[in-house]
């Protein structure tokens, strides 16, 4: 019987060690914790100090009403267009309604007419019909209150275009695209082998070439 008794408490020995030990390592790494660095706590505060950058465009993912303009002659297209506040211009976007196998060139252009940076499409990156958007390397930056030319060149035409649509400006804050005048066209073309900067007008025709923008820095009531 008492042969038995004791049988019978060597069988908890095992689990009685593994216990002590359980507490011996929870106390050594409490003890060592006192001297390390938090370096999870270090992680998500430099993370939260870390802004998001809002980017900002002016159609968003609206279809025009004729995607596909039946003119074959090589043009550019193009958006009169400025922001309220400072910012860069990051990409170029443009509805395509067909595939084009000479691909795209994107522009953005200076009031009168000075080239600040331009990005190709290859085709096939990206589907059709949708929005293209081409990215400009590096970013360029705008200034609040000038006025700006985002636009495309198409060696085959046949653009998108909604006649009329600019003859009423169109207000996204904080990007604004000025309403079509005599004095003063929008949207713009030019005809030419190999593009360039467009200024003539056809009755406030929108040719749906759009721009990604991001203010420089945080600006109350965006």
């Amino acid at each position: 019987m008492q042969h038995l008794k004791n049988h019978k408490y060597r069988k908890f020995i095992p689990f009685i060690g593994i216990a002590i030990l359980a507490i011996f390592i929870n106390l050594g790494i409490s003890f060592l914790s006192n001297f390390l660095p938090n370096v999870t706590n270090v992680n998500l505060a430099s993370a939260q100090s870390v802004p998001k950058t809002q980017t900002y465009t002016i159609f968003c993912q609206r279809i025009p009403n004729n995607p596909i303009e039946q003119d074959s002659d090589p043009v550019e297209v193009g958006v009169k267009f400025f922001a309220d506040v400072d910012g860069q211009i990051s990409a170029i976007r443009f509805y395509r309604g067909v595939a084009n196998d000479s691909g795209y060139i994107v522009h953005l252009w200076s009031a009168d007419g000075l080239l600040l940076r331009q990005g190709i499409v290859i085709e096939g990156q990206q589907p059709a019909p949708g929005w293209q958007t081409v990215q400009l390397y590096p970013p360029i930056n705008i200034q609040a209150g000038q006025t700006y030319v985002a636009s495309y060149y198409s060696s085959t035409g046949r653009y998108a275009q909604d006649i009329g649509y600019l003859k009423k400006a169109v207000d996204i804050s904080p990007l604004h695209i000025p309403a079509d005048s005599p004095d003063n066209p929008n949207g713009v073309y030019f005809y030419g082998l190999g593009g360039g900067f467009p200024t003539q007008g056809y009755e406030g025709s929108n040719y749906f070439v759009d721009v990604v923008f991001s203010p420089t820095a945080t600006t109350p009531g965006l």
